[in-house]
């Protein structure tokens, strides 16, 4: 083999040399193959890990989620007996749009908030002054003037 001249390499020296830009092309390829198989070893284990940490994570958002349903289903009954057992369904449907909204819906959980919140001033105020016979208009527009009353104090 004798020595070339190397101006047109890009790995190997560019002064007189016995590489080849067929050599340099191989130990390109090698080279690329070896860190792929060294990144996809090193990042399998930091997959495990993060698969591990998100069920994990999983499991106790879903546990934290059931219990405070469990808990508000124990208690609302005995504290605000008929408001509540008449407007459980709402509180069902709240919990539903939650865990469609934790998988992944395409929903927006500041409007599903702020929906609940309103549909549940309209049934309380309708329950609590049963005398009074308001028309659904005048219901829409309570519940979308909650935010503004903030009839539940700090809750959204």
């Amino acid at each position: 083999m004798h020595d070339l001249k190397g101006e047109h390499l890009r790995i190997c020296p560019q002064g007189y040399t016995c590489c080849t830009s067929e050599m340099e092309e191989n130990l390109a390829n090698r080279s690329r193959a070896e860190l792929e198989t060294a990144l996809q070893d090193s990042s399998r284990v930091l997959q495990a890990m993060l698969a591990t940490q998100l069920r994990s994570f999983d499991d106790h958002f879903q546990h934290l989620l059931n219990d405070s349903e469990r808990t508000l289903q124990a208690t609302f009954p005995g504290a605000f007996g008929e408001l509540y057992t008449q407007n459980a369904r709402a509180f069902r449907d709240l919990y539903s749009e939650l865990r469609l909204y934790y998988r992944g819906a395409n929903l927006h959980l500041e409007e599903t908030l702020a929906e609940f919140w309103a549909r549940l001033l309209e049934r309380l105020f309708k329950q609590l002054h049963p005398q009074l016979l308001l028309p659904d208009d005048y219901l829409d527009c309570l519940g979308k003037q909650a935010e503004a009353l903030r009839p539940f104090g700090e809750a959204p």
